[in-house]
């Protein structure tokens, strides 16, 4: 594989549907998403469901997120106290174009056959404290090109801080 400058665009909807104080002061969302990229790194469209429970969900869209994946992001508001939740989702993609697979986008070099359609499935924590947050993110990926042996487990580990 040669190198060359990658371009990617991207777009993502994210909607946020809460049910709040389920019980004991928790609370329960859905970020229903769908999107996509263009470029010579990736083509693709996505659609998933994320689902969370904890406490005070309104704060953020979900933790940083291991890309392609299910939405998140690496801003947060900061609230006094402790604030938790857990998530688990699952995505889809079909894939045009994913130029570690593919090979070059303007020379010929190595790829494989990839498969057109990849799917996640994505659990983990977010905890808050302040400030700060830290957030453990498991992703179990489906085989993404022909004689793969297994699929792809990622894990994503993340301490972030706001400054006001």
């Amino acid at each position: 594989m040669n190198n060359e400058p990658g371009l990617v665009l991207s777009y993502e909807q994210i909607r946020r549907y809460e049910l709040n104080d389920l019980f004991l002061g928790l609370n329960f969302d859905m970020l229903p998403n769908a999107g996509g990229s263009l470029g010579t790194v990736f083509t693709y469209v996505e659609a998933g469901l994320p689902i969370r429970l904890g406490s005070d969900l309104s704060h953020d869209f979900g933790p940083p997120r291991i890309r392609p994946g299910l939405p998140g992001g690496s801003y947060f508001r900061p609230k006094k106290g402790f604030l938790w939740y857990v998530f688990a989702g699952f995505q889809g993609r079909a894939v045009l174009r994913n130029i570690f697979l593919d090979g070059n986008t303007f020379k010929d070099s190595h790829s494989v056959e990839k498969k057109p359609f990849v799917g996640d499935l994505q659990a983990g924590l977010m905890v808050q404290w302040d400030s700060f947050r830290i957030s453990y993110t498991q992703v179990l990926r489906s085989k993404e090109f022909e004689g793969q042996d297994v699929s792809d487990v990622l894990g994503s580990l993340s301490l972030s801080y706001h400054f006001q």
